[in-house]
């Protein structure tokens, strides 16, 4: 067993499972939070936006997280994984993030207005904001085919 659980499968297997993680929050959030956002007052939705917004900032941990463990993949590549697939993964990563800092946070940022919620915003959100519920679960899902991948190729090398 110590020959098939090394540094290499740890790291895959936190990889993949900080994946799904991660995954879990955004599917959350786009089902259970922003659905209730429209239910706050005009004069309460400010203050809850913002609590939320500042509240939030810890779920970016895993996230980080989930970034260095791929790129740390690079350096500690598990048996069966070839660089394209860590190259895949780094793609949907740097889109994700990249969509995320360029526009879905701008209009979360922007959705609280003195009359309330802005409901122009908040469909802008709700109508783009499943293509980043599907840039995380794509990624999550390349991570566990990834984990399966080198956990049977590593199997194959047991003696």
């Amino acid at each position: 067993m110590a020959n098939f659980m090394t540094k290499s499968w740890w790291l895959l297997f936190i990889t993949a499972l900080v994946a799904v993680w991660n995954a879990g929050i955004v599917w959350f959030t786009q089902i259970a939070v922003y659905p209730l956002w429209p239910l706050v007052d005009a004069q309460h939705f400010h203050d809850y936006h913002l609590t939320w917004w500042h509240a939030m900032w810890p779920a970016f941990v895993p996230v980080v997280l989930m970034l260095g463990c791929l790129i740390a993949l690079f350096w500690i590549r598990p048996p069966g994984i070839s660089k394209g697939m860590l190259w895949a993964g780094v793609g949907l990563q740097m889109a994700v993030h990249t969509l995320t800092v360029i526009f879905w946070a701008p209009v979360q940022a922007t959705m609280a207005t003195p009359e309330g919620i802005s409901m122009a915003k908040y469909q802008q959100l709700m109508s783009t904001h499943w293509w980043r519920v599907a840039f995380f679960c794509v990624y999550a899902a390349l991570a566990i085919w990834m984990f399966s991948k080198s956990s049977l190729a590593a199997r194959r090398e047991l003696p």
